[in-house]
This record gives structure tokens, sequence and C-alpha cells, in this order.
């Protein structure tokens, strides 16, 4: 039997990434993916979008979503997986979040005012459409306007963690989001661990509820996968992994580059079945 292969961490044009839902669920049938999750940031809008373009195809689209946390000072981001995405509460705190997004977005295009550039909310609100408003929509109207050349040299002199127009996000407690998802009926995953280099935290976070970690990640090579594998089963949690696609903004397109095994979802549903 072929092996077969999914995406647990996929970004369409509703937070950040470029891609439409249509788009990436064919980028998906293309790559020859068993299953994808979509997991923007703070919205399930793309997910239920890309439901309509599945058809009669053998995809699985899986729900998700990416919650901006923090802990101790330090951005942490929670995944979470096979969620009711209807449900009412949720809805509400979604709605909550995407606010904050368009207050955070107009505040930081306000310090770039006072630094002297002339960028309209507008142009932002035009980039950024239906999605929910982040740093990459910033981004993307300063290089429509010219005021910087590449997407990369926008964070790197305004809107980077240390740039003058940076304004960090409202963030929830970790726990608190762990609490969110397991009401909605969902696994709690932390999203790359190894760029947030505290494994320390991976006891305190299993002690809160967490369900996994996400050890197959673009950022991660061959030794922290492993590392991260075997944390998995020293506090009995499902492995789950993803590419972090958010479309081919830099030419390269990660999609299912990161051979997580079907398996993988398998161990995931057992493990909200047998809750």
């Amino acid at each position: 039997m072929t092996k077969q292969y999914i995406d647990l961490h996929v970004h369409t044009n509703a937070s950040d990434g470029i891609l439409s839902p249509a788009e990436v669920v064919q980028a998906a049938r293309e790559k020859k993916l068993k299953a994808i999750a979509i997991t923007d940031h703070d919205t399930t809008d793309g997910f239920v979008e890309a439901l309509g373009h599945v058809g009669d195809s053998d995809l699985e689209l899986i729900p998700g979503v990416e919650l901006s946390c923090t802990f101790s000072g330090n951005d942490v981001h929670v995944l979470g997986y096979l969620i009711d995405y209807k449900n009412p509460e949720f809805i509400k705190t979604i709605k909550k979040f995407r606010e904050e997004r368009l207050n955070r977005g107009k505040a930081m295009v306000a310090k770039l005012n006072d630094l002297g550039i002339n960028l309209s909310i507008d142009t932002v609100t035009e980039i950024a459409g239906n999605a929910a408003m982040g740093r990459p929509h910033i981004a993307d109207a300063l290089v429509r306007e010219e005021f910087v050349q590449t997407y990369d040299e926008a964070f790197a002199r305004y809107l980077g963690y240390h740039a003058p127009a940076y304004i960090p996000k409202k963030h929830l407690e970790v726990e608190h989001a762990i609490n969110i998802l397991h009401l909605i009926g969902g696994l709690a995953v932390l999203a790359h661990p190894g760029t947030l280099d505290h494994d320390e935290y991976i006891p305190l976070f299993v002690d809160m509820g967490l369900d996994g970690l996400e050890a197959y990640h673009s950022l991660h090579d061959r030794k922290r996968i492993e590392h991260y594998k075997n944390m998995c089963k020293k506090y009995n949690l499902v492995c789950t992994g993803g590419s972090d696609c958010h479309g081919p903004r830099k030419g390269k397109m990660l999609m299912g580059s990161m051979r997580v095994p079907y398996e993988c979802l398998e161990n995931m549903k057992k493990r909200v079945e047998n809750r």
C-alpha cells in the first residue's frame, strides 16, 4: 500500500496566507496529500470556504485554528484541531480576536505615519480583504506603495518585533487557549516548539491539558523532529506536523514538504474519541 501523507499546518488568505481556500485545496490535490488542516490565525473562515471546494475528492479537510498566546513574556502559538468550528461561544471569541487584529493594524499604521510613512489604513484594508488583518498585510501595503522594496525589508525596518512600528498582539494565556479548544471538542497542540526554544515549558503545558506537539515543521531539522517525537512519547502526547505553508510568498511552496504520516491524524482522532 502506498504511504499516505498529510499537512496539518496550512494558511489561506483568510489570515496571512497568499492562496485562497480553493487554491489551497487544489494545491493539496496536486501534492497528492491524503489530508490537510487549515489553521489560519484566529479565524476559521478559510476552512469553511475550503469545504465548498473539496467536492467528491478523497482529500480530507480537518478543521483547525492557530491561536496567539503568551507565556512568561514569550509568544506561544497553540494549534487547535478537530474543533467544533460552529460553536457559538467560539465564534464570539474569534470575532473578538478579529476586532483586536483590526485595531492593532490601525495602531501600527498610525505609528508608521508618525515615522513619516504616509500609508493609508484603507490600502491595508483593501489588501487584507475579508482576512483577519495582520502584519503581512501591512508589509504588502508598504511594498505596493513603494515605501520599501521587499516584504522582508518591511519587517526589518518597520514591523519586526524590535522595529519602530511594531505593536504587540493582545494574547491569550496558554491555559485559556487550551481550555477554549477543549470546550469545542478539539485538541490543543503546541506549534513549532523548536522555534519557541523553551522545552521546559512543555511539562507545564501538559499539566494545563496540552494534547500534542508539532514535531514535524519546516523549521525543524531531522534532529529536532526526533527530539519532539520522543517528547511526545515521554509525556503521552500526540505527534502532529505540517509545513506552516503560507503559499509561495518567497517563491517557495512548502505544502507537503514535511512528509507527515497519516498515522498522526489517526492518533489525534483516537485521542478525541477517548477523551
